[in-house]
């Protein structure tokens, strides 16, 4: 399985993301850009999972697409929470890399994965040798 689009879009998000964290840091008043920082991360997050869905569609990941998923939602949940007004920016931000940064090297792991690890992964029975 080959997931380097993906990871290349979502270490860009991430970087993104580190970018924004010290500008809205670095703001007396970061309403304005917070929104926009919203916007862009939840742009990012968009491509990361439209070259997921390519990249994964011939793989039998059933084992492992709600985990992924789950991490896109909480990912998109803080992109989010970042426009909203008394946010805790510095917070969020956190949660977004916690969820993120994992995610990077699960999918590294992926692309490192014989095909009977991914079948693993993917709840299948491996015959058994003596």
């Amino acid at each position: 399985m080959r997931t380097l689009a993906t990871q290349m879009r979502l270490r860009r998000l991430l970087r993104t993301q580190a970018e924004y964290q010290r500008r809205l840091a670095a703001e007396r008043d970061p309403r304005a850009l917070a929104i926009a920082a919203s916007a862009r991360l939840l742009q990012l997050l968009n491509d990361v999972r439209t070259t997921w869905e390519r990249e994964s569609q011939s793989a039998d990941l059933a084992g492992v697409r709600p985990y992924v998923q789950r991490s896109f939602a909480a990912m998109q949940a803080s992109a989010a929470a970042i426009a909203r007004p008394g946010a805790d920016l510095r917070r969020i931000g956190a949660e977004l890399r916690e969820v993120g940064v994992p995610l990077v090297f699960f999918l590294r792991g992926l692309d490192d994965s014989a095909g009977p690890v991914l079948a693993e992964l993917a709840g299948q029975t491996l015959a058994r040798s003596a």
